[in-house]
């Protein structure tokens, strides 16, 4: 009989033993996971508040380029920054997609910069400025939500 206990307590303890081990791993595996949504919430908080001062900028420069008719190409390196890090994936789809679509926009009006050498038409120009300008405020609207 005293045999039959000793087995009783070695199973008792081995449950107690076990239950310790995964409480301990779970609760390292939940501390893991708050840490990494944090530095996420961070860090997306961080790109966002860089690309809206990026993109108030911009709305300064066409602003600029429209008043002295100075018309000069937009750097794109912010975006290109963060695309290139991997960051955007931090933001929802949609906000992505009206990014992307956004300083599409601004490398369109590039290309058509490069090409007033060629061709000088300040009024299309000035078109691809207003529908820039359009496209960045509606992507800091987005970006406030």
């Amino acid at each position: 009989m005293e045999l039959d206990i000793e087995w009783y307590k070695i199973i008792i303890e081995s449950v107690i033993l076990s239950i310790i081990i995964f409480g301990a791993v779970f609760l390292e595996i939940w501390l893991y996971r708050k840490s990494e949504k944090i530095k996420e919430t961070n860090t997306r908080k961080r790109m966002s508040d860089l690309i809206r001062t990026d993109l108030r900028r911009k709305i300064r420069f066409i602003n600029d380029s429209s008043e002295y008719k100075d018309y000069k190409p937009f750097f794109t390196d912010v975006w290109d920054a963060v695309v290139l890090s991997g960051k955007q994936t931090l933001f929802p789809f949609e906000t992505i997609e009206n990014l992307q679509h956004c300083y599409s926009w601004m490398k369109y009006y590039n290309t058509e910069i490069q090409q007033k050498h060629q061709i000088d038409n300040e009024k299309t120009l000035k078109e691809i400025l207003d529908e820039v300008k359009k496209s960045i405020e509606h992507s800091l609207e987005i970006l406030k939500e």
